[in-house]
């Protein structure tokens, strides 16, 4: 593990947005190498590990930011290739800049049969948990991890978007992840793909197999459905080539941007918001990637401002009303502060997330994290082992009282 500080100019860039985050400008970021955040026999150290890029001050005095959100990267390469070192990325560069925790991972890679799925998307759900576990330590938060990726990382990512379950074997609330962007996703329906000639590759073969079930359970669009909420997502189409001709633009709308299209429409028919940008004309497969992060690219604006306005969301939901609130709670910790915030953040999210629950639901004990829980010494007056909203309340505000 390798940990160094890159110091370099700060470039301040305009979006409708910036006001918000103005305080998150910053012109240092620190970097950790090869963090290990999963060991099986016989899988290179590599192949399981991930480096994080987190902003600093931009001078001695003061503390370096804390309680940021947090950006996972997952690299392309066909599911064969590809690794996560984007150090050099102006991606890194740009996203620090704007006051994000950046961390890629890398996962294992495909080659004769083997780390065929599950494998790939265990790894980076398990890459989730490390961020889950680990973040808030260094400078970024747990409650708001937002998912990227390239090529077959962006398939990886959408499968994890859409299916949860992946995430809550990583020990993962899946209402931590609050928004995804797919950049030109190799896979969305891979059922359609290996069931074309026209469509199918070798590569898809080493990843997936034979196995139609296996097909079905590696497709994001697979698991799209009607009870299950699904964070927004952005997705980014391009060409696979760089000067494509008329007839070759032709052919990508039929195939390539349709899939999306349909993927795209069966999110919105459950009710999830979906931004698709088609950047055929301008990007290819390879300049999606490589440009992203520059200076006037559109892309890269596109995602920023996408980002910022889901976090700008999430800061500025109402709180929960404290007229009448009686104090029914007390809490023993040192540290009162972080436990009200994992404690505000945890009754928004189990209350406003889906908005399933109505507000006069009670929350049960075994639905709030184990090292929140243990923080209080009483937990309510209903004595059914439940917390109401107003008994949730008075534990936020017993907090600061003095």
């Amino acid at each position: 593990m390798t940990t160094f500080n890159n110091r370099k100019l700060a470039i301040i860039w305009p979006s409708f947005l910036a006001t918000l985050f103005a305080f998150n400008i910053l012109a240092d970021y620190d970097t950790t190498t090869d963090i290990r955040f999963r060991e099986l026999p016989g899988i290179e150290a590599s192949q399981q590990s991930l480096d994080y890029f987190r902003p600093l001050a931009d001078n001695e005095e003061e503390d370096a930011p804390s309680n940021l959100p947090v950006i996972l990267y997952v690299h392309g390469g066909r599911w064969m290739t590809g690794d996560k070192d984007i150090d050099q990325s102006p991606m890194v560069d740009r996203f620090t800049d704007e006051g994000f925790v950046v961390v890629s991972t890398n996962y294992r890679l495909s080659e004769d049969g083997k780390n065929q799925h599950p494998g790939q998307i265990e790894d980076v759900a398990d890459a989730v948990g490390w961020i889950s576990d680990n973040i808030r330590y260094r400078g970024g938060t747990p409650r708001a991890i937002y998912l990227m990726g390239h090529g077959a990382g962006a398939h990886l990512v959408a499968l994890l978007a859409t299916d949860h379950s992946r995430l809550m074997d990583a020990g993962v609330r899946p209402v931590d992840v609050k928004g995804v962007v797919l950049l030109e996703p190799l896979v969305l329906d891979l059922v359609e793909i290996m069931q074309s000639s026209d469509l199918r590759k070798g590569f898809h073969d080493a990843a997936f197999g034979e196995n139609l079930e296996v097909w079905q359970d590696a497709s994001p669009y697979f698991h799209i459905r009607d009870d299950f909420p699904i964070v927004p997502h952005l997705i980014v189409a391009a060409c696979p080539v760089g000067w494509p001709s008329p007839e070759h633009l032709n052919q990508l709308k039929t195939h390539r941007w349709a899939a999306i299209e349909n993927y795209a429409d069966k999110m919105q028919e459950n009710n999830v918001r979906v931004d698709l940008v088609n950047a055929m004309q301008y990007h290819s497969f390879r300049s999606v990637d490589r440009n992203f992060g520059t200076t006037g690219d559109q892309t890269t604006q596109i995602v920023l401002d996408f980002i910022k306005e889901l976090e700008a969301h999430r800061i500025e939901r109402e709180p929960i009303p404290t007229e009448g609130v009686l104090h029914t709670l007390t809490v023993e910790s040192e540290d009162q502060k972080k436990v009200a915030e994992e404690l505000g953040s945890t009754a928004f999210d189990l209350w406003n997330f889906d908005k399933s629950r109505a507000l006069d639901t009670p929350i049960t004990r075994e639905e709030f994290p184990e090292n929140l829980s243990k923080d209080f010494v009483s937990w309510d007056t209903n004595e059914d082992d439940t917390l109401d909203r107003t008994e949730i309340q008075a534990a936020f505000e017993a907090l600061f009282s003095e």
